[in-house]
């Protein structure tokens, strides 16, 4: 005949006697952690890059057109004050 599924129990009792043969064993952690060696002091090597490199990364992209306008206008404004003042000095002179 079938079988069916088999019913397998890690954290449940079962009240029936004919499930309790599909309770697992107790779960255990490992009696010993592996931390690195044993001269080091028991420190641990984790290196977690959760932060980016450079947290305003993304504010520098969207402000690059805007700088660069903002770039050629400073130009082009400091050339006209140096021409009006060559200007001035060319009158007086």
């Amino acid at each position: 005949g079938e079988a069916g599924p088999v019913l397998k129990f890690r954290n449940y009792k079962p009240k029936g006697e004919d499930l309790k043969e599909g309770v697992l064993p107790k779960a255990s952690a490992p009696k010993e952690l592996d931390v690195g060696e044993p001269g080091d002091g028991g420190k641990v090597d984790v290196k977690l890059d959760v932060a980016p490199k450079k947290p305003n990364w993304d504010l520098k992209r969207d402000v690059a057109k805007k700088l660069a306008k903002l770039e050629r206008r400073t130009q082009q404004a400091i050339v006209e004050l140096i021409k009006e003042k060559v200007a001035k000095e060319g009158d007086d002179g």
